[in-house]
């Protein structure tokens, strides 16, 4: 079944996201990304009764650990991004006195 194929490779890719957030690999997380949305676009082309129910119900945990720890990194790169806007207008302004 193709759509059993999307569901396991979508679960591959979760894992190893999961594992590379783990590890602050996040460059590869961004590719991995890229690879696994359209695998889960199309495990859940069909009702989630119709495809097996442990994985699916596995892969949307993991997908939602995923979801949540890229918001959090994406939260904190906003966050140092400020700062150290806010540092270099601190700079400027003391340098210009």
């Amino acid at each position: 079944m193709v759509k059993k194929y999307y569901l396991e490779r979508a679960i591959e890719l979760t894992d190893e996201i999961l594992e590379l957030l783990e590890e602050g690999e996040f460059e590869s997380v961004w590719q991995l990304e890229e690879e696994r949305q359209p695998l889960i676009k199309q495990a859940f082309t069909v009702p989630i009764e119709e495809i097996d129910l442990i994985r699916a119900r596995h892969l949307q945990d993991l997908n939602d650990q995923v979801v949540d720890r890229l918001s959090l990194l994406k939260a904190s790169i906003l966050d140092q991004q400020k700062r150290l806007k806010k540092g270099v207008e601190a700079v400027r302004a003391y340098s210009g006195a």
